[in-house]
């Protein structure tokens, strides 16, 4: 059975210990825990205890019911008590020794983990047994670690239930709760929900939560972990379903986009960010990618630049049970690419809750690299094309859970943590880093303006006394303008200081002949690290190049000089899904700041099907890009729809090819 569980870090594994008991109070909390219902489970088979039966097999599956819900360290007195009992399962020899870590009992561990080298059944466990007894060989290391950081537990948020996840989002504090109504069966709480804290007091991290947004909270789902694109256009989160009644327990990224009335009601990503969803092609051919229950995904998160998607999942194709990926993503929302980070990254043991700082230094959560025990919260950097791994150490790890961390500024933010001491459960914690001698680093930027012409595309030339209006904010949240910029001889304009932490947009104009640009520019992910700085105060200066393209009339016979618009539709429509509609409202902003010239939006599919059907289903396509720009402001006479069906692949094959099916755009006309 596959479940959404490991409390809330939407994580799955299956079971398989072989049932020899038989009396009814055995086989009742059996049920029970084959349905994942963990915590009415460990209430009956503690009553077969109590009852005088003292085999393994109760102890064995109350010691599992308390790992697989996220407990181990409850599962060490009970692995115990099936190991005195005789108990053989490797689960219960293996896991014996994580729950030891997980309580700080690290040389007793080692012992159980070396035991288990030598003698275990399972090869993926002894691979694993193997590198825990190098982890622990460490830990003096680890507990001798120098570090200045105050940790203090966020009382103000804090419940007697989970709270976790931590999240900054315009100015609140985003967390996730097992706090709605109903009962979870494979933990015995509420629902997981999002809730946003509004500070009453940050320093002592006093206020009041709420449900997030009513759109994104379904009364017998999970929610959690909700990461946001760089404008706010769009949040990405992961969801299950209560498992129950027949419906998948699977767990799923969804997108729920942000609209005049509020947040969109959540939409599952497609195949490759969740892969046991069915994929058509363009004839209408079903792929099933992974099949339900077998795989899922969790943990999004969304890198500052807002290019790259992070996210964990247990999907074939990585190195132990739970990876982190990577895929890139655009202002719409859609993610390609989807690729493992690899082993240095992940291990054979478990990685959650990437997280991208400002300083470009990804932040997550691993039981595989050297740790106290339980999730520690580690380091990924990287200089000279090196990546070094480093954990953060105590106080922010201890032998408990701890994960899920994220930055407030450059010295300090939240995580997430079930050690002992706090309310309840899993808490958020708040951190300081109060190293001694911060370094300072003032930050600056260049800008460089130049052309390029279509028919000569490799080669870039200045362009002098080019207009910049530098602005902070995005294409779609322009906020105050900061400067007006006139660029040298050279294209240039001279370094003038930023902020880190800020959006920015720049608004080039060179006259009549070039298109007008929007391109915007972020200093998130460009902090540089203290380990890295040599002197009390340094100076940075970032760079920024503009590329105006000079404004070509297309050849209507060779079909030169367009651009490529990213929208896709669904399978057999033509209607413009709300992903493409973030797209085209870029493209409303260029046909807004070039009001002269006069556009073709053309669609085309693959080469899958008829010629005569493509053609109508590439012009009905073609027709409903001009209806939507027209509605956002364009004036028609300036835009001519044109469906080319498959007569110009840009793959040439007779598959069906995503590739194939894009829309485009080119100029055929300037007004007078």
């Amino acid at each position: 059975m596959y479940i959404f569980l490991k409390k809330y870090i939407f994580y799955a594994l299956s079971l398989g210990l072989a049932l020899t008991a038989c009396s009814t109070p055995f086989k009742n909390a059996k049920k029970s825990y084959d349905r994942a219902e963990y915590q009415t489970a460990i209430g009956l088979f503690e009553k077969v205890l109590a009852e005088g039966e003292s085999g393994s097999k109760v102890n064995e599956y109350i010691a599992e019911s308390y790992r697989q819900s996220g407990r181990i360290s409850e599962a060490e007195p009970f692995y115990k008590a099936a190991l005195e009992a005789n108990s053989s399962e490797d689960n219960v020899r293996f896991y014996y020794g994580y729950a030891l870590k997980a309580n700080g009992k690290y040389e007793e561990a080692k012992q159980v983990f070396e035991r288990y080298s030598g003698s275990g059944g399972n090869t993926e466990f002894i691979k694993r047994a193997k590198q825990e007894v190098k982890n622990l060989e460490s830990i003096d290391q680890l507990l001798n670690q120098k570090n200045y950081y105050r940790v203090e537990n966020c009382t103000g948020i804090n419940s007697e239930i989970d709270e976790y996840a931590p999240v900054l989002y315009q100015d609140r504090l985003l967390f996730s709760a097992n706090r709605k109504n109903g009962t979870y069966s494979g933990t015995g709480q509420g629902f997981s929900g999002i809730y946003a804290f509004d500070f009453s007091n940050v320093e002592n991290c006093t206020g009041s939560a709420n449900i997030f947004s009513q759109q994104l909270s379904l009364s017998t789902a999970n929610e959690a972990s909700p990461t946001f694109a760089r404008d706010g256009s769009f949040v990405i989160f992961a969801r299950s379903s209560s498992g129950e009644k027949g419906e998948s327990d699977e767990v799923n990224l969804y997108i729920a986009r942000s609209t005049e009335a509020g947040w969109s009601d959540g939409e599952l990503l497609p195949y490759p960010v969740n892969i046991s969803e069915k994929l058509y092609t363009e004839s209408g051919q079903e792929q099933l990618r992974g099949s339900k229950g077998d795989y899922w995904t969790a943990c999004p998160s969304i890198t500052p630049d807002g290019k790259r998607l992070y996210f964990a999942s247990n999907r074939e194709g990585g190195y132990g049970g739970t990876d982190i990926w990577m895929g890139d993503i655009n202002a719409g929302g859609r993610v390609s690419n989807v690729r493992n980070l690899g082993n240095t990254i992940n291990t054979a043991g478990d990685e959650f809750y990437p997280y991208v700082s400002d300083g470009g230094v990804l932040y997550f959560a691993s039981n595989g690299h050297p740790g106290f025990g339980g999730l520690d919260i580690f380091e990924a950097s990287r200089k000279e094309g090196v990546t070094t791994i480093k954990n953060l150490g105590a106080p922010i790890n201890s032998s408990a859970n701890d994960y899920g961390l994220v930055f407030k500024d450059d010295l300090s933010g939240y995580f997430a943590s079930d050690r002992e001491g706090g309310a309840g459960l899993s808490d958020i914690y708040t951190f300081v880093d109060e190293t001694p001698d911060i370094k300072i680093v003032n930050y600056f930027l260049a800008i460089e303006v130049v052309g390029i012409d279509p028919k000569n595309p490799g080669v870039e030339y200045p362009l002098p006394q080019a207009k910049v209006e530098f602005l902070e904010g995005t294409k779609l949240r322009k906020e105050d303008k900061l400067n007006d910029f006139t660029a040298n001889e050279q294209g240039k304009i001279d370094k003038f200081p930023v902020e880190l932490h800020t959006d920015y947009l720049a608004i080039a104009n060179a006259g009549a002949e070039y298109f007008k640009k929007e391109e915007e520019y972020t200093t998130r992910g460009k902090a540089i690290a203290q380990e890295f700085l040599t002197r009390p105060e340094t100076d940075t200066v970032l760079t920024m190049k503009i590329v105006l393209e000079k404004i070509v009339i297309s050849d209507p016979d060779t079909y030169e000089y367009g651009g490529e618009l990213e929208i896709n539709f669904d399978f057999g429509k033509y209607d413009i899904r709300t992903d493409a509609a973030v797209i085209l409202d870029e493209f409303v902003i260029f046909l807004k700041e070039n009001p002269q010239i006069i556009v073709e939006l053309s669609s085309h599919t693959d080469a899958v099907g008829s010629d005569e059907n493509n053609l109508i289903l590439s012009q009905n396509r073609a027709e409903s890009t001009v209806a939507y720009l027209v509605s956002k402001g364009i004036e028609p006479e300036r835009l001519k729809a044109k469906g080319y069906g498959e007569q110009k692949l840009k793959v040439d094959t007779q598959q069906a090819n995503e590739e194939n099916r894009r829309s485009e755009f080119r100029v055929i006309g300037i007004k007078e």
